[in-house]
């Protein structure tokens, strides 16, 4: 019996994840995932409108993932500690999923999608969710509008230096997982002295 086209784009986002985990994102191209799936490029371009569409769909499946491991986060009373044990759980999850976490990272910075889409998007709003409710606990002297902002910068910074994660000859000699954690408590001491001017 043949595979309806929705169990074809099943099988080609799972193949090209299998993919991504094992070899990179260099080795994700039309042509090699046609050889490792078995199906032609040109059914993958008829799934898919670009390797870009499909790498933003393998991201959808990352981002579900790293939210479901940071939900379970049991947090307590403390936000500062709450914030801590989300970043721990965030870097933990960089480290074991190098090769998604550089394809996702890599998407933002290269891509051709001139604006992401809105289910995309949603992903993403949901992990900053998780900060912004914890900063609230944490600064409820600060206004609703600064500490969107707040959580916003904070949430690019901590994604942007996570590029860090995912390298292993470059930095080598750095503690990778020390330098987000500065980086993400200075942020929080500095937004600590603005609360109270």
């Amino acid at each position: 019996m043949a595979k309806t086209k929705e169990e074809i784009r099943v099988d080609l986002i799972v193949k090209a994840r299998e993919l991504l985990k094992n070899k990179g994102l260099d080795f994700l191209t039309a042509r090699k995932l046609a050889d490792y799936s078995g199906y032609s490029v040109g059914t993958i371009y008829n799934q898919f409108k670009s390797m870009d569409n499909l790498i933003m769909w393998e991201n959808c499946q990352t981002l579900d993932e790293l939210f479901e491991k940071l939900k379970r986060v049991d947090f307590g009373s403390d936000a500062y500690k709450n914030l801590n044990l989300l970043l721990d759980r965030f870097i933990e999850f960089v480290f074991d999923n190098k090769n998604l976490w550089f394809s996702l990272y890599h998407f933002h910075f290269t891509n051709t999608i001139e604006r992401f889409e809105l289910f995309y998007m949603r992903r993403i709003i949901k992990i900053v969710q998780l900060l912004e409710h914890n900063l609230h606990k944490l600064f409820i002297r600060v206004s609703d509008k600064e500490r969107k902002v707040s959580t916003e910068v904070l949430f690019v910074a901590t994604f942007a230096l996570s590029s860090l994660l995912t390298t292993e000859k470059e930095f080598a000699r750095l503690e990778k997982k020390y330098v987000m954690k500065v980086m993400f408590n200075t942020y929080l001491a500095g937004m600590s002295y603005l609360k109270k001017k």
